[in-house]
């Protein structure tokens, strides 16, 4: 039985003689160290046991993969949106980091294996440009009968220089030869009439012959038309990328006037088109 505070205060005011019941009926009132208060008698402890889980329900929430996934990130990451992916790079400062391709998600860099394979095609683009410029400088330089008519007009014309630039000058100076009248009737030369004319229209067309294009290369960054350089539809027209040196498949047509050129596909960089005057 537990006795008020203040009735135990009254025992001992000063003069007071507590009796033996009394001080028993004091000490009864406490709890002693070596005795456990019983749960029952902790006044509140009841309703601040509904604050604590059960001992089941700790071990389930410790053993739910998915707690509190609505504010930290799942050790697979399975609850990050693309949002808080970027927010991560972005406070870690690697938003910037390279990336090569994987699955579905493209790269933005390129690893060293498919690095290596485009070194590997330039290189073969390279070559091949290399063997056609040679080839292309061997029909240029070559005095095969069999070419076309204006290269070797051409290559008569710089080995027989001298001999052409002196029709000019005897066209030049009026002797009684040169105004002989000539026999034939040369139409091609709209009929000139004496040897000073035909020396001079001659000379008119060799000068003509050896300044006129045999090959030209015209830049271009889509599909196009373009004046003929050459002046001629008699043309074989390549196409290829300017930086690689890969060819690249084309639609052309060709007139005298001009040539029109349609890509068949995207391209990237310039591309460099290569005319060449064949014999028609």
């Amino acid at each position: 039985m537990n006795t008020p505070l203040h009735t135990i205060f009254s025992w001992f005011q000063s003069g007071d003689f507590p009796t033996e019941a009394q001080f028993k009926a004091t000490f009864s009132s406490f709890y002693h160290k070596d005795y456990p208060i019983p749960i029952a008698n902790i006044e509140g402890l009841e309703d601040l046991s509904q604050l604590f889980a059960g001992a089941d329900a700790f071990q389930g929430h410790l053993n739910d993969s998915n707690a509190h996934s609505g504010h930290l990130a799942l050790l697979n990451a399975g609850n990050l949106t693309p949002t808080h992916v970027n927010s991560w790079k972005s406070k870690l400062g690697i938003e910037y980091g390279g990336i090569i391709d994987g699955g579905n998600q493209p790269g933005n860099v390129y690893t060293k294996i498919q690095t290596n394979g485009f070194i590997n095609e330039l290189k073969e683009a390279d070559r091949d440009l290399a063997s056609e410029i040679e080839t292309i400088k061997r029909v240029l330089l070559s005095s095969d009968l069999s070419l076309d008519e204006l290269q070797e007009v051409v290559d008569f014309i710089k080995k027989n220089r001298a001999d052409i630039e002196a029709l000019k000058a005897i066209s030049l100076e009026e002797t009684k030869e040169d105004k002989v009248k000539l026999v034939l009737d040369y139409t091609f030369l709209e009929s000139p009439e004496n040897q000073q004319e035909f020396n001079q229209k001659i000379y008119n067309k060799v000068l003509s012959i050896s300044q006129t294009l045999t090959s030209a290369v015209v830049q271009i960054t889509e599909s196009a038309v373009f004046p003929n350089p050459v002046e001629t539809e008699n043309v074989i027209i390549q196409a290829r990328d300017s930086v690689t040196g890969k060819k690249i498949n084309i639609d052309d047509y060709a007139t005298n006037q001009t040539i029109e050129v349609k890509m068949l596909g995207e391209i990237t960089n310039p591309i460099n088109i290569l005319i060449l005057k064949v014999k028609p």
